[in-house]
């Protein structure tokens, strides 16, 4: 699984077949569960959304305002 000593909760989703079978299909190809994958793709989310918040903390603590393409540069490197 993941990380030792870390708590899991167990969780049910409902899928429509086609996706569940993509789904699938991806696992087969990284040689994991579909679980595997699902858990993946939350930790991505859940990484994504903490960037966001730490820049828009970021913004908020700045006397000017930042205009995005210098938030993106600034603070994403981009």
């Amino acid at each position: 699984m993941a990380k030792t000593g870390q708590v899991y909760k167990r969780t049910t989703i409902t899928l429509p077949l086609h996706d569940y079978e993509v789904l699938r299909f991806v696992a087969f190809k990284r040689g994991t569960s579909v679980a595997g994958v699902i858990r993946g793709m939350v930790q991505e989310l859940l990484e994504d959304e903490e960037d966001i918040r730490d820049g828009l903390n970021a913004l908020q603590e700045k006397e000017e305002t930042l205009d995005w393409d210098t938030f993106k540069r600034e603070y994403l490197g981009l």
